[in-house]
């Protein structure tokens, strides 16, 4: 995964990424291990990640 990339729906379930539901927020959250990606909405089909955090530090 590299960040101002853009990414399918089916790509990223199919790395194993599973998506956190938050309410309140535009962005759309996947996990997967120890790390919590932060991707906006490019259109229907398409996602773009912006942000990698560490799972420790999206929980505090």
């Amino acid at each position: 995964m590299r960040v101002n990339e853009s990414y399918s729906l089916n790509e990223l379930t199919a790395s194993g990424m599973t998506e956190k539901e938050i309410k309140d927020l535009e962005t759309r959250i996947f996990m997967k291990g120890n790390k919590v990606y932060f991707f906006e909405n490019l259109n229907d089909r398409y996602l773009r990640l912006y942000t990698i955090i560490s799972k420790r530090s999206f929980f505090l």
